[in-house]
């Protein structure tokens, strides 16, 4: 099927003749027998703000020093803007890098900060002055311009760290867990600055993240990584609905994952026997698969439905008993423990602020799902 033209146009990546401004050629980085980073293949696009996600250990931070010039790769090319940059030192990169620390000079003002790297290469000094309150002016730092960095909170602080990377005008900027100091609600208002600020710009971010949360909601696309190796790269609606592997769907929100047999392999729909749910799953639509084969059913908690009364329709149907329920205000989230034992999560939106109605704990529950809710999975 082919895309709409309006996406082609937005998404570079839909378009199999354009040329990527960042290029990751089967890229290694071994340290000893360790591989950091293991034969990484990637593309990214001119203003994309590229999220590349996974937990410790995964690689992720050692790609981006790669990409800044911090690390060599042992194996592999790196392109930036077309310019292989084997050889390259940071300091003639067309690149930033904003660290997790933000590491800001403490008996400097926060325009002295801003300045620095200006005035480190031979910057005249009207000329950094407007560059400076230009970038003081966007990350909306101008009445704090004479305080020093200890006089600031740590959302002021990241931005005068933002601002410090973009004042040269980087061609690429690289973000190592920017967010990562911020308390949760300071957290979600910075995301809404950088993508306000990337987008006024046209830079092009790669920001490393462990947060799933902070991912979906910055990026582009994500590229989730694991063990040294780039997972899955897609959209972050494509990452969350239709994962390609087990972990891509364990890491990424959380999921329930029943493991079944192929017992039915018809063109429009599969139908697996699963001894965690205690019966059959019915997928209404075709699968590449055999019979027999052993499969994974990942389904989110938010597509399952809970009710007393069975579901007229009961494919997809099993029975369970409520054990925990942990209010969050805006949703519920409800741990179900199955007659075969397993444990089961389902969500339910707090619709309203008082409900008589609403299921409790140590009920007896019935849990159902339509047949195209959950993604099947062969490794």
């Amino acid at each position: 099927m082919s895309q709409p033209q309006a996406n082609a146009a937005t998404k570079p990546w839909l378009l199999p003749d354009a040329k990527p401004f960042v290029r990751i050629h089967k890229v290694t980085k071994k340290y000893d027998d360790f591989y950091a980073v293991d034969d990484v293949s990637l593309d990214i696009y001119r203003g994309e703000l590229f999220c590349l996600l996974g937990g410790s250990g995964c690689g992720k931070s050692t790609l981006l020093r790669m990409l800044a010039g911090f690390e060599t790769p042992t194996e592999g090319r790196i392109e930036i803007d077309g310019q292989d940059m084997a050889g390259i030192p940071p300091y003639d990169r067309p690149t930033n890098m904003m660290f997790q620390s933000y590491a800001l000079f403490p008996h400097m003002t926060v325009e002295a900060n801003v300045a620095y790297g200006l005035m480190r290469e031979g910057m005249a000094k009207a000329e950094a002055r407007d560059r400076v309150a230009e970038m003081l002016r966007m990350v909306q730092l101008t009445p704090f311009a004479r305080r020093k960095p200890h006089q600031l909170s740590g959302g002021q602080r990241q931005r005068v760290a933002l601002a410090r990377s973009l004042v040269k005008r980087p061609k690429l900027l690289l973000l190592d867990e920017p967010l990562g100091a911020l308390d949760k609600k300071l957290r979600e208002e910075t995301q809404y600055e950088l993508i306000r600020i990337q987008e006024t710009l046209g830079v092009t971010f790669i920001i490393v993240t462990h947060d799933q949360e902070e991912a979906m909601t910055l990026s582009t696309r994500i590229g989730v990584m694991n063990a040294g190796r780039i997972v899955q790269v897609a959209e972050p609606r494509e990452i969350y609905e239709f994962p390609k592997s087990r972990f891509v769907a364990d890491f990424v929100g959380s999921v329930n994952m029943f493991e079944g047999r192929v017992v039915e392999d018809e063109p429009d729909f599969i139908r697996l026997a699963s001894p965690d749910m205690g019966g059959t799953i019915h997928i209404g639509h075709g699968v590449s698969c055999t019979m027999n084969q052993q499969m994974w059913y990942a389904i989110r908690p938010e597509k399952i439905t809970l009710g007393r009364e069975k579901p007229e329709d009961d494919v997809n149907a099993v029975q369970g008993i409520v054990e925990e329920i942990l209010y969050m205000g805006n949703l519920s989230i409800y741990r179900i423990r199955l007659d075969t034992g397993k444990t089961v999560r389902a969500t339910q939106a707090n619709l309203f602020r008082q409900s008589q109605e609403a299921i409790t704990w140590d009920e007896r529950v019935w849990l159902s799902w339509g047949d195209t809710s959950g993604v099947v999975l062969s490794e």
